[in-house]
């Protein structure tokens, strides 16, 4: 036995021992026992430095094994937990425990993730809209997309195509094989945000005139006013859709179905009320009728003495009444309280 083996063999070999012949006997004991290196998440300079230790570690006495065994143990008490050192290996961790869909969601949220969220948005797109897109790309760039989707989904896509545009795309795959990684994630990118702008598959469910509308719906009314003016100038039929997308006011008498009213009037403070019909009663009386004719008399007398009393009501304090009126109104239509009905259609 050499000078160095009978060194380790000693009662006090342990001493004797590094920290990096320590590890390379526990690493030796995981490996012994079916542990593949690889799980271990070692990186090329750490595998290098255990690989000299063992070498140089010779026969190691049992009693020193069990110690330095022993000694691991222990300090992995103390640490408690060991945490996965990014991302991918906390949810290695968890992927088991986390359904695919929102695993699949999950990913889409880490750095670098931008390529995964534009390919699962085309995958989800309507084929016949894909379809069209297509056709307008160059057949590589459109060999491209095919090729990430599945065969199921390209084969609708290139159904939907002539004949002969149809052939050059499955041409152009056998001329993409060599493309590189960087390029395909691009591709993926700046379509997947063409297809958002041509309407599909973005991050709103709503049309930009239906988001428009909401906001100016509880907007001051001069605010209001000026915006439609300004997209009645830029684009007037963006405009006429904005227009018959939004509520206000005024439109209750003919979007509220009158037994609602109630409803709408229990989700509104007294003081909001009165600002709010004291303001009507001025700019749209027909408003106030509509509204005071759904409800009881004894309610409807009550508030005309609370406006009697409130005096004199600034316009803007009138404007903003209404304004939260309709915010309420159309929170109770959110959560399927109430129905508006729908504007009739104008004849061609």
């Amino acid at each position: 036995m050499t000078e160095q083996t009978s060194l380790v063999a000693k009662p006090n070999g342990l001493k004797s021992l590094s920290q990096r012949q320590k590890a390379a006997i526990i690493v030796r004991l995981l490996v012994g026992g079916g542990t593949s290196i690889d799980s271990l998440d070692l990186d090329a300079d750490s595998i290098w430095k255990i690989t000299n230790a063992m070498t140089g570690l010779g026969v190691v006495d049992r009693d020193v094994v069990d110690a330095v065994t022993a000694e691991f143990i222990i300090a992995m008490e103390k640490m408690g937990m060991i945490f996965e050192k990014d991302v991918d290996g906390s949810l290695k961790q968890l992927e088991e425990q986390i359904n695919p869909e929102t695993l699949g969601l999950v990913r889409d949220k880490q750095t670098g993730s931008e390529e995964a969220s534009a390919w699962r948005m085309i995958s989800r797109a309507d084929s016949e809209k894909l379809a069209g897109l297509i056709a307008l790309e160059n057949p590589r760039i459109g060999a491209v997309i095919l090729s990430k989707l599945s065969a199921a989904k390209s084969a609708e896509i290139v159904g939907q195509i002539d004949g002969a545009a149809a052939h050059n795309l499955l041409a152009a795959i056998t001329k993409i094989s060599d493309i590189e990684e960087d390029v395909v994630a691009q591709i993926g990118i700046a379509f997947a945000k063409g297809l958002a702008e041509d309407g599909d598959g973005g991050a709103f469910d709503d049309s930009a005139a239906e988001r428009i509308g909401a906001i100016l719906n509880v907007s001051q009314s001069n605010f209001r006013d000026e915006m439609l003016e300004t997209f009645e100038t830029a684009d007037p039929q963006e405009a006429e859709r904005i227009r018959k997308l939004m509520f206000t006011f005024e439109d209750i008498p003919d979007r509220v179905v009158g037994r609602d009213i109630s409803k709408i009037l229990r989700g509104v403070d007294d003081a909001t009320l009165v600002a709010a019909l004291s303001g009507a009663a001025e700019t749209m009386p027909q408003v106030k009728e509509f509204i005071m004719s759904n409800i009881s008399s004894r309610l409807a007398e009550q508030i005309e003495e609370n406006i009697t009393d409130a005096g004199p009501i600034k316009p803007r304090d009138a404007d903003a009444a209404m304004t939260q009126m309709i915010i309420s109104l159309k929170e109770l239509e959110k959560s399927g309280e109430i129905k508006l009905i729908e504007p009739e259609e104008e004849e061609e």
